[in-house]
């Protein structure tokens, strides 16, 4: 954002045999964000991850989007905010003003002499196209790296433990005397890949996988997808330079800068179930499809790349070098579930674990609120297998967006966004002389413009109430004349109808009826 994604480049663990180039470069990264450059979107690119989850080719924070934006009505607008009308705001809260643009239009048939619309048709593509809100620097800086945490450089925020804390203090083991001079190209002898053992680019590089046709930009591709998120460089509007990630100037920054965000603890993490066993162990798997299956994958970063022992290092950051494996998070069951009742929820991915006597680390699920308000809340899974798992989330949950986490000891996957709506319920229905009074809850914010999606509408006649007061619990509308029959109560997270008789009107006329009358009547005597 939500919720909501950072871009950086990460080094990650590819996909089945099947699915990517043997030996790389370029690694097929499943984890993470492929390889590339984001900074030149359009609203059609950006659907290809947010708009359609089941085609997503990486794993977002992935949710029905009308809903995600919704559930911020009445919340704070915070620094996190995208919101382009801020200032129409009467109390600091996001509002639908605060988003969608309104234009009155004069109409001397209605009551008010005329109506609000929005400024945008809702039906058209354009009335939801997130670089409207969303800014980017085209060219320069990616939209997901130009916000407040980017800003901030809490990547971790977003990408979860891929990488470590860039604030953190594993990083502050700035420069250990021989370390590679330069990471991206390694000094190590030449190896399968056609790079030097030793830099990143032994597995990370330019080119096109040969399965699954992506390109990877080329020939400096660290170099470019890094870069391209905007951070520290010139007229991105990041808060850092080039030291964020480089110690020295180029080309002699040292492995230091790398290690900020890609340190062992993360990196040792890091490995794909490369056969298909339902693991994905130390020293067991296939090559290339991690950081920790095989030697020729440890070879790839330490062959003459360093001449300080790990355990100089692992002293130093007082990190254990190796932690649980990361676990992956590639989709949910359901992106959308309504409060009040409780949901088995299906995740699908790889690394979730479950206790034994030789591991004590079990997978667990943890929603975190993703406004910042409310604790987050831990839930242990069940009928664990290594690429899903199960896991009941209560009826008291309380309507918002969550980040949907799983964890492996202290190892999180990037999140995935889950909506829980409101669910919208009518208690009772009285009326009045034509005035309905309706006490529930779910009704959340009215918007009075055409096409808004919220209102009553008396289904027997055919007509839309006018709404005289609109609130989260209890609404009261003038139904005209009479109500025989049933009202429909629109809210933004769902419909509702009930049945109402006995409620009919004394037969006086409404004030707007004897405008209508008087202004006939005036009109026909000139």
């Amino acid at each position: 954002m939500a919720r909501g994604i950072l871009l950086m480049m990460v080094l990650a663990m590819v996909a089945m045999p099947s699915l990517g180039s043997t030996p790389p470069p370029p690694v097929n990264q499943n984890l993470g964000m492929p390889d590339g450059v984001f900074n030149s979107m359009t609203m059609e690119t950006c659907g290809g991850c947010h708009f359609d989850p089941a085609t997503a080719p990486a794993p977002v924070k992935q949710g029905y989007l009308p809903d995600r934006h919704h559930l911020r009505v009445d919340t704070p607008i915070g620094p996190h905010s995208a919101s382009p009308y801020p200032e129409k705001s009467p109390d600091g809260t996001h509002k639908c003003v605060t988003c969608h643009a309104l234009d009155w239009v004069e109409d001397p048939s209605r009551p008010a002499g005329g109506y609000f619309k929005f400024a945008l048709d809702p039906t058209e593509p354009e009335f939801r196209n997130c670089l409207r809100c969303h800014q980017q620097k085209p060219g320069v800086a990616s939209v997901h790296h130009l916000t407040a945490r980017a800003r901030a450089a809490e990547c971790n925020a977003c990408h979860g433990s891929l990488i470590n804390d860039p604030n953190g203090e594993i990083w502050q083991v700035r420069v250990i005397p021989s370390m590679s001079p330069n990471p991206g190209f390694g000094d190590g002898e030449f190896g399968e890949t056609g790079h030097r053992r030793g830099g990143c680019r032994y597995c990370h590089n330019g080119g096109t996988d040969d399965a699954t046709g992506r390109v990877v930009p080329g020939p400096n591709a660290n170099m470019m997808t890094h870069h391209g998120t905007g951070l520290g460089q010139p007229d991105s509007g990041s808060g850092f330079g080039c030291d964020l990630c480089h110690d020295a100037t180029p080309p002699n920054h040292t492995l230091q800068g790398c290690v900020r965000c890609h340190a062992p603890t993360s990196l040792h993490s890091i490995q794909a179930d490369s056969d298909g066993n339902g693991t994905a162990g130390e020293y067991e798997e296939q090559p290339y499809y991690g950081h920790i299956g095989t030697s020729t994958d440890c070879m790839g970063c330490h062959m003459g790349g360093s001449n300080t022992p790990a355990s100089v290092m692992r002293a130093a950051a007082n990190e254990p070098l190796f932690k649980p494996l990361l676990p992956e998070l590639d989709r949910l069951s359901s992106a959308r579930v309504v409060a009040g009742t409780s949901y088995t929820l299906v995740l699908t991915g790889s690394g979730f674990l479950e206790a034994s006597a030789q591991n004590d680390v079990a997978t667990r699920v943890v929603l975190e609120p993703v406004a910042g308000e409310g604790s987050s809340l831990e839930l242990v899974p069940e009928n664990v297998g290594f690429t899903t798992m199960e896991v009941t989330l209560p009826a008291t949950l309380a309507p918002g967006n969550y980040h949907v986490k799983a964890v492996n000891g202290d190892m999180a996957s990037p999140p995935l966004n889950l909506v829980v709506s409101p669910a919208v319920v009518v208690d009772s229905v009285d009326c009045n002389d034509g005035t309905v009074t309706i006490t529930g809850a779910g009704f959340s914010h009215y918007l009075d413009a055409e096409g808004s999606g919220t209102g009553v509408f008396d289904l027997e006649d055919g007509e839309r109430c006018t709404i005289d007061s609109w609130q989260d619990g209890r609404i009261v509308a003038d139904c005209g004349s009479a109500v025989d029959g049933s009202i429909r109560v629109d809210s933004l997270f769902g419909s509702r109808i009930e049945a109402v008789s006995g409620c009919r009107s004394s037969g006086r006329p409404r004030w707007w009826q004897i405008w209508s009358w008087w202004s006939e009547w005036s009109w026909g005597r000139r």
